[in-house]
Parts: C-alpha cells; sequence; structure tokens
C-alpha cells in the first residue's frame, strides 16, 4: 500500500515497448522523409518524449502522496490525452506497416533495379568491343586498298619500314587497352561486389535500404563518368573512319528509372492497415502498464473519474458509545 512503483515489471514492458515504438517510428519518418535521418531522428525522439510524458507521467502523478487535488488535475490530462497522442505519434508507425505490407513488392523491384546497374559494363563491354572491331576492319580496309591508295596507309599512321600487319595488331592491342584496361577490370569487379552487397538482405524493416537506393544512384553516376572517361581516348588515326562515338548507357539510366520509382512506394500514405492497428493497440497498452498497475495512496479519496465515498465504520463501543471515532479506526472504501 502506498508505494510509488520507480522501477517495477510494468515498467519493463512499459521501456520496451517504447524500444520497440521508437525503431519502428524512426522507419517510418525515414520513408516518409524519403531518407532524412536528421528529421527521423528528430520525429522519433519528439514521439518518445511525449510518450514518456503522458504514460510515465500518468502513472507519477497516480502514485503522488502529496497536493492530491492538483495531481488529479494532471492525471486525468495525462490518462484521457494519452489516446490522442498515441494516434498522432502512429502517423510515423502506421507508415512503417503500410510498407511492410508491400515488402515483397518493394524488395524485388529494388533488386532487380540494383541488379541491373550491373548491365552498365556489359553495355560498356559491347561498346568498347565493337568500337574495338571497327576500328580493326578500318585499318584492315586501308591495307587492302594500298595498291590502289598507296598513301593512304602513311596518312593512317602507318610507317614504312614496318609491316603493315603487324602495326595494324599493335593499333588495335593499344586502343583495346585503353579502353578494357585493367581499371576497368577493377571497377568491374569492385562494383559487382558492392551491388551484391546491397542487395543482399534487402527488408522495408532495414531502414538503410532506402539509404542503399540513394548510395547506389551515386555510385552508378560515378561509374558511369569512369566509364565514358575511358571511351574519351582516341587513337590518333581513329577518327579516319568515321566518328568516334562517346559511350552511353541504356542500363544506368534504367536503374536509376527503377530505383526512382521506389520512391512512391516509400513515401505514400494509406489507411493503416490490420498489422498497424494490432500494434497500434498493444503498444498502448504496454505503454499505460505502469500506470494500471499502479495503487493510489489511501489518503486521497480524488479518482481517475469522481471522488471514493467516505463510509466510516464505527467500533462498538461499550463504555461510550457516543464518543468520537479515532482517525486511525476510519475505513475509506469505494463504491
Amino acid at each position: 500500500m502506498n508505494k510509488k512503483l520507480k522501477f517495477s515489471w510494468g515498467h519493463i514492458i512499459a521501456f520496451v515497448a517504447l524500444i520497440i515504438v521508437s525503431y519502428i517510428s524512426f522507419v517510418g519518418f525515414t520513408y516518409l522523409t524519403n531518407g532524412n535521418f536528421i528529421l527521423a531522428l528528430i520525429g522519433m525522439g519528439l514521439t518518445d518524449i511525449f510518450y514518456i510524458i503522458f504514460f510515465i507521467g500518468a502513472q507519477q502523478m497516480k502514485a503522488t502522496d502529496e497536493k492530491f487535488n492538483k495531481k488529479i488535475i494532471w492525471e486525468r490530462i495525462l490518462v484521457f490525452g494519452s489516446p490522442l497522442i498515441f494516434v498522432v505519434g502512429m502517423i510515423s508507425m502506421s507508415h512503417f506497416w503500410t510498407v511492410f505490407s508491400q515488402n515483397d513488392e518493394i524488395v524485388n523491384s529494388f533488386q532487380s533495379s540494383i541488379n541491373g546497374s550491373k548491365q552498365l559494363f556489359t553495355d560498356y563491354e559491347t561498346y568498347a568491343n565493337q568500337r574495338i572491331e571497327d576500328y580493326d576492319k578500318g585499318l584492315s580496309k586501308i591495307i587492302e586498298n594500298q595498291s590502289v591508295n598507296p598513301k593512304a596507309l602513311e596518312s593512317a599512321g602507318f610507317a614504312a619500314d614496318v609491316p603493315a600487319h603487324i602495326q595494324k595488331e599493335n593499333m588495335v592491342e593499344t586502343l583495346r587497352l585503353q579502353l578494357l584496361s585493367k581499371n576497368f577490370e577493377s571497377l568491374q569487379t569492385s562494383a559487382n561486389e558492392w551491388i551484391d552487397k546491397a542487395s543482399h538482405g534487402a527488408h522495408t524493416a532495414n531502414v538503410f535500404l532506402l539509404g542503399n537506393t540513394r548510395e547506389i544512384k551515386e555510385a552508378l553516376t560515378n561509374w558511369e563518368k569512369q566509364l565514358k572517361g575511358f571511351s574519351e581516348k582516341e587513337m590518333s588515326n581513329e577518327s579516319q573512319f568515321g566518328p568516334v562515338a562517346h559511350f552511353q548507357s541504356d542500363g544506368a539510366r534504367n536503374a536509376i528509372k527503377g530505383i526512382d520509382s521506389l520512391t512512391s512506394a516509400f513515401t505514400t500514405q494509406k489507411s493503416p492497415t490490420l498489422y498497424a492497428i494490432i500494434f497500434g493497440i498493444v503498444m498502448y497498452l504496454f505503454l499505460l502498464f505502469p500506470y494500471m498497475i499502479q495503487e493510489r495512496h489511501t489518503k486521497t479519496i480524488q479518482r481517475l473519474v469522481g471522488k471514493e465515498k467516505e463510509v466510516k465504520t464505527v467500533k462498538a463501543n461499550t463504555i461510550n458509545p457516543t464518543s468520537p471515532v479515532p482517525a486511525e479506526d476510519a475505513d475509506y472504501r469505494s463504491f
């Protein structure tokens, strides 16, 4: 009796619920803000603060041993205001469950998009091999027509004292090394490893899924820029066979487009799902546990609703039945 529960099993349940609420709220805010982790942390922090004030604060007001008339007012404000505050806090958490309900669709789209980004390197290899092949054909044509136009070899950079076919092989190999160098191989290997790692374990409950989409878009842009840099290297005689096309990738653009399409799934709010409603009810009851198990001080007749009626049980006094009943003999009961 008359014991304030500073820390109880009810508090443990409430704090576990608060931890769960914190994470779900953070993920929900992250999706709502399209990956703004700072705003998500602020939103989570405010949710926690208001929940602690209204739920733990109500328990503290109920457990008071002084200023009962004043504390009961605050207790009523906190208890009856808690459902409204909880529902407001549930906005981000409900959004998490909305996104979670689309997990398979979102994850499949995400994995398809980032795995499609590997097409960037496939496209580049196709581009480089085609350009090398065109260059080889151009050089071969000049060698074949040297009897008709002997000065064409000289204008194409062929030396007179070295067999033309050997020079041609050296030129083609030089272009190959420029376009498909070890730098390209290293970039392709590291990029594919990064993509595989990014797609591993993808799930909407993983708050960094959306962060990964941002990183992947930045990485794709950077990789494409490097590949374009490789493609800008030209042989001195390459332009004689026509304009030299620089690298462009539909694979990169399609991957970025697919990743961008996920934004609407992350940010569009919908009606609460059944999971969100069940989750909300359970979390509300868990957060309210410390208040529910807290006993009220026996000195107060104030109750959450109304007051407790005072009933005095007078002990039989055979000597002086009209004498006043001592305070310690007064018995207070609820009706």
